[in-house]
């Protein structure tokens, strides 16, 4: 089994109380059996307050209890987990000691990651140089998961838009470069058919970010809003740098949905949401949030993976009006 790791994967590591945001705040924490036998022999005040804390939500996942304002009931007042104080870290449950180290395992080989939406993992993911080097396949072999050419053909391809993205151009005319290297691609792939809906982009792009569950209630006015119209000569370099990001997380899901089109659709309504977010907004900051209220959420991100695939409104030629 090889692995893979983007260049800033090393260099992360939790900062804590100094974070500006909170994985401990909104989130539901599943947590893992094993832990929870454990947790359920603790003994004292920590053990009777973690059982007390775990029930069962709707979708059968064994959860804590949030406390007021949606915060973890052990974040305590000095921002710190009390599990791991009192516990130590090889106790916390599995959510929480990986988080946001992220695994991509596609049978013969991982690629490893980390999630934009911890504050420490964006500033990182955003400030890195030539972050994905290291993602270097020389051969996908066999296996029952999937066609060893199909993989083949889609690492030649992700390299190639990589190179795209990278290129000395501006940021719209890079994803437009983008998009039409990934029509090529996906004719050699499948058969896709975008429709032919001719409509305003942006306010349909606005529709589907309202109906939305999030965080945060105030995070829907906000990036609803900034479902417009986006001129992306502002923060070239790390808008790249995300373009990347979510080109290695998710091209490769291709080898189960034949469907290269939908990940590069996917980077251009983040990178231009993202820019409109950036208005007001730190750059690293307005990308964390983004992809709190998304990708974060099972439910939210096949809501819009779903909608960007299958909506005529949003084919490549309408979603190529956003850049201006």
């Amino acid at each position: 089994m090889k692995h893979f790791y983007p260049a800033y994967y090393a260099a992360f590591h939790c900062i804590a109380a100094d974070c500006p945001d909170s994985c401990c705040q909104g989130w539901d924490v599943v947590i893992d059996s094993d832990t929870e036998a454990f947790y359920r022999s603790v003994r004292g005040d920590i053990g009777e307050k973690l059982r007390n804390a775990i029930y069962t939500d709707n979708d059968g996942d064994r959860v804590f209890r949030l406390a007021e304002q949606k915060k973890c009931p052990f974040w305590g007042k000095d921002q710190l987990c009390d599990i791991y104080k009192e516990l130590g870290e090889e106790h916390l449950c599995t959510t929480c000691a990986q988080f946001p180290r992220l695994r991509m395992v596609y049978a013969d080989f991982t690629e490893h990651s980390l999630a934009l939406a911890c504050p420490e993992a964006a500033r990182l993911i955003l400030g890195a140089r030539n972050a994905y080097d290291g993602f270097v396949h020389t051969a996908a072999e066999g296996c029952e998961e999937y066609s060893a050419e199909l993989m083949q053909t889609l690492l030649h391809a992700r390299r190639q838009t990589a190179l795209l993205l990278s290129a000395d151009k501006p940021l719209s005319e890079k994803l437009k470069d983008a998009l039409l290297y990934n029509r090529k691609v996906q004719k050699k792939i499948a058969a896709y058919d975008e429709g032919e809906i001719t409509t305003d982009c942006a306010a349909a792009l606005a529709e589907l970010f309202s109906e939305l569950e999030y965080i945060d209630n105030d995070s829907r006015e906000i990036i609803t809003r900034a479902c417009a119209y986006a001129d992306l000569c502002d923060h070239e370099v790390p808008l790249t740098r995300l373009a990347l990001y979510y080109l290695y997380r998710y091209y490769l899901n291709a080898v189960d949905t034949l469907d290269v089109l939908l990940p590069v659709k996917h980077i251009i309504v983040s990178a231009v949401i993202i820019t409109n977010l950036s208005k007001k907004l730190p750059i690293a900051t307005a990308a964390q949030l983004y992809s709190k209220e998304t990708e974060q959420s099972y439910e939210n991100m096949e809501r819009i993976l779903d909608t960007l695939a299958y909506d005529p409104r949003f084919s490549s030629e309408n979603l190529l009006t956003l850049l201006s």
